[in-house]
Protein backbone atom coordinates (compact mmCIF):
# COMPACT_ATOMS: atom_id res chain seq x y z
CA UNK A 1 0.00 0.00 0.00
CA UNK A 2 1.67 3.37 -0.99
CA UNK A 3 1.75 6.63 1.38
CA UNK A 4 -1.05 8.06 -0.16
CA UNK A 5 -3.62 5.39 0.60
CA UNK A 6 -2.07 5.04 4.14
CA UNK A 7 -2.22 8.27 5.06
CA UNK A 8 -6.47 8.06 3.23
CA UNK A 9 -7.18 5.74 5.28
CA UNK A 10 -6.39 7.35 8.28
CA UNK A 11 -8.85 10.11 7.22
CA UNK A 12 -5.25 12.95 7.04
CA UNK A 13 -5.57 16.26 6.09
CA UNK A 14 -3.36 17.30 3.10
CA UNK A 15 -1.57 19.03 5.08
CA UNK A 16 -0.50 15.92 7.36
CA UNK A 17 0.21 13.96 3.98
CA UNK A 18 2.35 16.89 2.62
CA UNK A 19 4.35 16.56 5.81
CA UNK A 20 4.65 12.75 5.98
CA UNK A 21 5.59 12.33 2.58
CA UNK A 22 8.00 14.90 2.92
CA UNK A 23 9.71 13.56 5.64
CA UNK A 24 9.64 10.17 3.75
CA UNK A 25 11.99 11.88 0.91
CA UNK A 26 13.89 13.41 3.46
CA UNK A 27 14.78 10.03 5.02
CA UNK A 28 15.38 8.61 2.05
CA UNK A 29 18.36 11.25 0.52
CA UNK A 30 19.66 10.99 4.28
CA UNK A 31 20.80 7.63 4.53
CA UNK A 32 21.09 6.77 0.68
CA UNK A 33 24.51 8.48 0.77
CA UNK A 34 25.61 6.65 3.90
CA UNK A 35 25.10 3.23 3.03
CA UNK A 36 27.61 4.35 -0.56
CA UNK A 37 30.36 5.27 1.89
CA UNK A 38 30.35 2.32 3.89
CA UNK A 39 30.38 0.38 0.68
CA UNK A 40 33.30 2.49 -0.02
CA UNK A 41 34.91 2.13 2.95
CA UNK A 42 35.12 -1.53 2.54
CA UNK A 43 36.96 -1.69 -1.14
CA UNK A 44 39.86 0.90 -0.38
CA UNK A 45 41.60 2.70 2.74
CA UNK A 46 40.76 6.57 2.41
CA UNK A 47 44.42 7.26 2.52
CA UNK A 48 47.23 5.50 1.53
CA UNK A 49 49.51 3.81 3.95
CA UNK A 50 52.66 5.42 4.16
CA UNK A 51 55.55 3.85 2.36
CA UNK A 52 57.33 2.14 5.52
CA UNK A 53 60.79 3.01 6.34
CA UNK A 54 62.97 2.16 9.18
CA UNK A 55 64.72 5.22 10.58
CA UNK A 56 68.03 5.07 11.89
CA UNK A 57 70.72 7.98 12.86
CA UNK A 58 74.07 8.06 11.35
CA UNK A 59 75.24 6.29 14.26
CA UNK A 60 73.19 3.40 13.52
CA UNK A 61 73.91 3.16 9.38
CA UNK A 62 77.83 3.65 10.19
CA UNK A 63 77.28 0.49 13.00
CA UNK A 64 75.71 -1.63 10.22
CA UNK A 65 78.37 -0.07 7.65
CA UNK A 66 81.16 -1.37 9.76
CA UNK A 67 80.02 -4.82 11.00
CA UNK A 68 78.47 -5.47 7.30
CA UNK A 69 81.36 -4.60 5.53
CA UNK A 70 84.09 -5.26 7.38
CA UNK A 71 83.25 -7.99 9.35
CA UNK A 72 80.78 -10.03 8.03
CA UNK A 73 81.55 -11.75 4.55
CA UNK A 74 78.80 -10.69 2.41
CA UNK A 75 78.46 -11.14 -1.23
CA UNK A 76 77.31 -8.28 -3.36
CA UNK A 77 73.79 -8.94 -5.07
CA UNK A 78 74.35 -8.97 -8.88
CA UNK A 79 74.24 -5.05 -10.63
CA UNK A 80 70.86 -4.17 -11.36
CA UNK A 81 69.38 -4.96 -7.47
CA UNK A 82 66.98 -2.25 -6.67
CA UNK A 83 67.83 -0.21 -4.13
CA UNK A 84 65.01 2.49 -4.04
CA UNK A 85 62.64 2.51 -0.61
CA UNK A 86 59.44 0.42 -1.54
CA UNK A 87 60.13 -1.54 -4.48
CA UNK A 88 59.86 -5.18 -3.97
CA UNK A 89 63.00 -7.24 -4.40
CA UNK A 90 63.23 -10.19 -6.22
CA UNK A 91 63.12 -13.85 -5.30
CA UNK A 92 66.98 -14.08 -7.37
CA UNK A 93 68.59 -11.33 -4.82
CA UNK A 94 69.98 -13.39 -1.25
CA UNK A 95 68.95 -12.01 1.66
CA UNK A 96 70.95 -12.21 5.12
CA UNK A 97 69.66 -11.71 8.34
CA UNK A 98 70.66 -9.24 10.86
CA UNK A 99 73.74 -10.86 13.25
CA UNK A 100 72.43 -10.77 16.96
CA UNK A 101 75.47 -8.27 17.54
CA UNK A 102 73.64 -5.96 14.40
CA UNK A 103 70.15 -6.70 16.47
CA UNK A 104 71.50 -5.99 19.62
CA UNK A 105 73.11 -2.53 18.30
CA UNK A 106 70.61 -1.61 16.28
CA UNK A 107 67.16 -2.89 17.53
CA UNK A 108 65.24 -0.83 14.59
CA UNK A 109 66.45 -2.68 12.01
CA UNK A 110 66.85 -6.39 14.24
CA UNK A 111 62.92 -7.80 12.43
CA UNK A 112 64.99 -7.15 8.88
CA UNK A 113 66.93 -8.60 6.52
CA UNK A 114 69.58 -7.31 3.99
CA UNK A 115 71.39 -7.72 1.05
CA UNK A 116 75.03 -5.76 -0.17
CA UNK A 117 75.16 -3.75 -3.41
CA UNK A 118 78.55 -1.88 -4.83
CA UNK A 119 77.04 1.15 -3.29
CA UNK A 120 74.51 0.88 -0.62
CA UNK A 121 73.76 -1.92 2.27
CA UNK A 122 69.81 -2.41 1.71
CA UNK A 123 67.34 -3.10 4.49
CA UNK A 124 64.42 -4.85 3.36
CA UNK A 125 60.93 -6.25 4.92
CA UNK A 126 61.13 -9.64 5.74
CA UNK A 127 57.12 -9.70 5.15
CA UNK A 128 56.42 -8.38 1.72
CA UNK A 129 60.48 -8.31 0.45
CA UNK A 130 59.90 -4.32 0.25
CA UNK A 131 63.20 -2.27 0.77
CA UNK A 132 62.98 0.26 3.96
CA UNK A 133 66.30 1.28 3.98
CA UNK A 134 69.41 2.15 1.56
Amino acid sequence: MGLRNYACRLGMPNMQKFLLAAMAVAAIALFAPMSEVEGQSNNEPAVAPAPRTVNLTTEQRFIIKEIVLKDLNVPKARAGAPESIGDPVPSSVELHDMTPELARKVPEAKSHQFYVTADAIVLVSRSDRAITRT
